[in-house]
């Protein structure tokens, strides 16, 4: 897991070593290991290393073939590289050291592009043609691992981070509007390969693109699959799952599980524990945030049965603006809600205790289907069918399982088709139109009529496959790897997420959508192949428990005098996009403890704070700032 900054330039203007250098020491964070460089008359690139896989000079990077005809840098992880080592010293290729760095420059040395049907991992990597003067970027299928572009008259830039592109500019880019109304009204980030500047742009999961001279060429390779028509079994499920977690064992430093007592990160824990010899070989970390569930009883039912070590991590809550401030400038744009902040300050406790590699269970309800508003949509599709067995089967299911009243799901699903069948947008919180300025909203008009949800169509399993397929593409996934990856790698920590193992997604969406919340349970699948693996209690855990968090803890309390601070400053850069009584309104709603509205106001003050540090980024050379 590294990071890296490159700079390619037909003409070779703008490609100033010591300028690269110096922004590649931006992501040490991302590699704190070892730092390497290499530079052309055309590509520049510096690279920061963090030593998972042969953590010996072997494995060092930028790395050449032996004829120096290809030079790749590369961030992530290649999981089955052993197996793909083995195939190309078949083929006749030799190997310096045991890295899958070195399996992939061999891989695409002798596949090229087509390398990337072989690969199985998470990656963002670039490598660098000599003889073509070509350069092929990718990214892996699902976005685990990002990159970043920019490209003006003389060159483009490639990073891992923004911080790192920004630092090869000499000026200020443009802000993105329509960036900054799609976070405040809908809370919409990452859902498209725009970023809050305009003029950078995020490589697309599941894309490669070459680069030659003045042609930038993207192409798609992979994507979600449509949803099959495949019935369960529960020990295929099982294997399936048990071989994404072991493959994402592979580790030569010290790794570990965050343990939520949930049924993603229990299941992942418990199933790491029964691939090594011993269960103690297992470390798992939990935190039990203020004002959120209390998820101990689980936790401790997960210790307990599996015989893992574990740990509770006190979190520091002092200094919160000051640290909100850091989680920003790691991320390099705003995020959406408090838990990046807990998760941030879980993920530099669990590097304190020397872990480098990190198991974790994201991406289990955008897979699996585990959150109760795929209820609706997935009765939607029974009714349509005209499977009533089943249909009544998940209404008595969901209101005993998901503790939801019948009424209240026939009320709510009667909701939900009339949003279907007239095109209404299906917005789930419309709180934040009143506090954001009538003109700004009218400017983009057609972000606040956009359907939330996918319309309906003649496939099976529509729209229930599509709202699954939005989660993983869009919604939810794009911004929760975003927190993933910036959250650990801001501490040298590799985050690693088996459930978005390609092999085991196209494995589960290739099942009938009836298997996803049959009679009425999320993530019916898991829970079934879990039986004998988990507790029985955490099994049958009724309460689906948020992000862990509170905004409105955080706004109205623990942020309330910075807040009052922003809102009060009348020539803030934020001052633009807000109704000119946002600061009465504010005042209102602490008073009544508003909910709904304390996510606008935590967005409102997270993009008020990110607009104070780019303005101060600008004040004075990046560079100086930064180092």
């Amino acid at each position: 897991m590294c990071g890296f900054v490159g700079i390619y330039s037909p003409s070779g203007q703008g490609l100033d070593p010591q300028q690269i250098r110096q922004a590649g020491r931006l992501l040490a964070h991302r590699g704190p290991d070892d730092e390497g460089f290499y530079a052309d008359h055309r590509w520049a690139v510096s690279f920061q290393r963090l030593s998972i896989l042969d953590t010996s000079p072997k494995g060092r990077q930028p790395m050449l073939t032996d004829d120096g005809r290809f030079v790749l840098v590369f961030n992530g992880e290649i999981y089955n590289y052993r197996q793909l080592r083995s195939e190309l010293i078949r083929l006749g290729y030799g190997f310096h050291g045991q890295s899958d760095t070195e399996v992939l420059l061999r891989a695409f040395e002798h596949w090229g592009q087509e390398c990337l049907s072989h690969l199985r991992g998470m990656f963002a990597f670039v490598i660098w043609d000599l003889l073509t003067q070509q350069l092929f970027v990718a990214r892996d299928r699902l976005g685990i691992k990002p990159l970043y572009w920019y490209r003006d008259e003389h060159r483009i830039i490639l990073a891992s981070e923004i911080k790192a592109i920004l630092a090869c500019l000499d000026h200020s880019p443009e802000l993105d509007h329509r960036t900054i109304f799609k976070y405040l009204a809908r809370c919409w980030v990452d859902d498209t390969q725009d970023t809050f500047y305009a003029p950078i742009k995020a490589i697309p999961p599941g894309h490669r693109c070459t680069i030659r001279e003045e042609r930038f060429s993207l192409e798609r390779y992979w994507d979600v699959p449509e949803m099959g028509r495949k019935s369960f079994h529960e020990e295929e499920f099982r294997d399936q799952f048990c071989r994404s977690i072991h493959l994402h064992l592979q580790s030569d430093v010290p790794l570990a599980c965050t343990l939520s007592g949930g049924m993603d990160s229990s299941s992942v824990t418990a199933m790491a524990a029964g691939q090594v010899p011993t269960p103690e070989q297992i470390q798992a970390f939990s935190v039990i945030p203020p004002y959120t569930v209390n998820e101990s009883e689980w936790i401790d039912a997960i210790v307990d049965k599996t015989r893992i070590r574990h740990a509770y991590l006190p979190l520091e809550w002092e200094n919160i603006p000051e640290v909100t401030d850091q989680v920003l400038q790691f991320h390099d744009e705003p995020f959406q809600s408090s838990s990046c902040v807990y998760q941030f300050l879980l993920r530099r406790r669990i590097a304190e205790q020397g872990i480098k590699v990190l198991l974790v269970g994201e991406g289990g309800d955008e897979v699996l289907a585990g959150y109760r508003r795929l209820l609706y949509p997935y009765l939607y599709c029974l009714k349509k069918a005209g499977r009533w067995t089943a249909f009544d089967q998940t209404l008595k299911g969901a209101e005993s399982f998901m503790e939801i009243e019948r009424d209240r799901i026939i009320k709510k699903l009667e909701q939900y088709c009339r949003c279907i069948s007239s095109g209404a947008s299906g917005q789930e919180n419309h709180s934040a139109y009143a506090l954001i300025n009538s003109e700004f909203r009218r400017t983009y008009e057609d972000i606040v009529s956009q359907p939330q949800y996918p319309m309906d169509t003649a496939e099976p399993g529509e729209p229930f496959a599509g709202h699954l397929r939005e989660h993983l593409t869009q919604w939810d996934i794009p911004y929760v790897l975003r927190m993933e990856d910036r959250n650990s790698m801001a501490h040298g920590i590799e985050a690693r997420v088996p459930f978005l193992d390609h092999i085991f997604l196209e494995y589960v969406i290739s099942h009938e959508y009836g298997e996803f919340m049959q009679a009425g349970r999320n993530k019916a699948m898991l829970r079934k192949a879990m039986r004998n693996v988990l507790p029985e209690s955490v099994l049958l855990r009724r309460c689906k428990s948020p992000r862990p968090g509170n905004n409105a803890h955080f706004i109205y309390d623990l942020l309330y005098e910075p807040m009052r601070d922003l809102l009060g400053d009348s020539k803030g850069a934020h001052e633009p996009f807000l109704q000119p009584n946002a600061a009465r309104l504010f005042e209102e709603d602490r008073q009544r403890q508003d909910p709904l509205r304390a996510d606008s106001w935590l967005r409102i003050y997270l993009l008020g704070r990110w607009l104070r540090l780019h303005q101060d980024l600008y004040r004075e050379p990046y560079i100086s700032m930064v180092v």
